[in-house]
């Protein structure tokens, strides 16, 4: 293998390698922006839940 395609070769590999980290790291954040979204949504029917049980506990 000529040196020239070896360069290109590991040039190759490593914007494979980039590309994959990256891809991993957008999932990761992706997931984590979909946990903190299930948080929220979690908090406000626990809020509109403790409401009810207000107003049917008659305070």
């Amino acid at each position: 293998m000529p040196l020239g395609t070896t360069n290109a070769s590991r040039s190759t590999n490593r914007r494979i390698d980039s590309l994959s980290r990256e891809r991993e790291s957008i999932i990761r954040i992706l997931a984590q922006a979909g946990l903190e979204r299930i948080e929220q949504d979690i908090g406000t029917l626990k809020e509109k839940l403790d409401s009810i049980e207000e107003l049917l506990s008659g305070r």
